[in-house]
């Protein structure tokens, strides 16, 4: 994946210059399930059920989107085995914000992981 950085010391902003891969992460944001999940998981970690309470998307939706969102490295997994076997994985988000730059010139997605983001209109 061909990548710049455009951010300073304090930020980890990344330009997806590569077609492919730009064409790839339109699709992946294209979708509303993934991005209300995404959104429900970026301050903190949730498991599977939670998000889904959360969100009323139903459990199954969840664990797919999930799958998919761990094979793009777009999320971070932590968990626990209880004592009586279960297996306890919390979902975070690992991106802050997601942008498409349009110009007579320029193409370009950039994807925030640090929280702090240049290119964002509001402050939260």
């Amino acid at each position: 994946m061909t990548t710049t950085a455009v951010s300073t010391d304090a930020l980890r902003e990344i330009v997806i210059d590569e077609d492919e891969q730009k064409q790839k992460a339109l699709q992946i944001f294209s979708d509303n399930y993934t991005r209300i999940i995404l959104s429900a998981i970026m301050e903190n970690p949730k498991s599977a059920l939670q998000i889904s309470e959360e969100t009323q998307i139903p459990l199954t939706t969840i664990y797919r989107k999930v799958h998919h969102l761990l094979e793009e490295n777009m999320i971070r997994i932590s968990g626990q085995i209880a004592e009586n076997g279960k297996k306890n994985f919390l979902y975070k988000s690992k991106l802050k914000s997601f942008h498409i730059t349009f110009s007579k010139d320029r193409f370009a997605v950039l994807v925030n992981a640090s929280g702090t983001c240049n290119f964002c209109l509001n402050k939260h």
